[in-house]
């Protein structure tokens, strides 16, 4: 088992794109309808937004990749956030109407999601792991791997979103040590309904120092 991070290759984009559906619990496949995977993939290899390939960690076993992390300071999301949804929109091509439609029934997660957070907070934007990679300690790694990453950068505490119906991955964050800190208004969207849960767990600074702004 072994971490690395992310190259901007297209086999890696695909992983990419399947991991964070999987840890968007599909809110990318209500946005994007079929085009939601085209749109991570290309979001994922360019640079300067928050699903780039650069906040992105891979875990993997036996040279396959297993799961993955994708981690940022909060101040560097922020800065970020217009671009980031400009080229959402930009890649969602002729599902721009359904995206923009499903935003807007979505709007009360969406700014749940970019408020609240503190300039040094550590953001876990995705953590998954393949179902066939499970049960083997793969979170823990890589929550451990967002501790480091936390600490390098000089952020105080991470921070992170779950829905509050995956009772799997509350219960695993529980025992990492992370606590509810807000909640989200509950929102339906195309029969299901949606609310997110807002954890943290303070980390010690590093010793080394901060890291070079990003």
């Amino acid at each position: 088992m072994r971490l690395a991070p992310a190259a901007p290759t297209a086999d890696e984009a695909r992983h990419f794109a399947q991991l964070a559906q999987i840890a968007g619990d599909d809110v990318f496949t209500h946005l994007f309808g079929s085009r939601a995977r085209a749109v991570l993939e290309a979001m994922f290899l360019l640079r300067d937004n928050d699903s780039s390939h650069a906040h992105t960690t891979f875990l993997h076993e036996d040279e396959a990749i297993a799961g993955m992390l994708q981690a940022c300071p909060a101040a560097v999301a922020r800065r970020r956030e217009t671009r980031t949804l400009w080229l959402y929109l930009r890649y969602a091509a002729w599902q721009i109407p359904r995206a923009l439609v499903v935003g807007f029934l979505l709007r009360d997660l969406l700014d749940f999601l970019g408020g609240s957070l503190e300039d040094d907070d550590f953001y876990i934007l995705f953590l998954a792991i393949y179902p066939a990679y499970r049960g083997r300690g793969h979170s823990k790694t890589l929550l451990q791997e967002a501790e480091r990453l936390a600490a390098f950068h000089d952020c105080s505490r991470l921070t992170l979103d779950v829905d509050e119906g995956n009772d799997i991955a509350r219960a695993a964050y529980a025992r990492a040590g992370f606590l509810q800190i807000a909640r989200s208004k509950e929102v339906e969207i195309e029969g299901e309904r949606h609310r997110l849960l807002r954890l943290a767990k303070p980390i010690a600074p590093s010793p080394a120092g901060p890291a070079p702004a990003t």
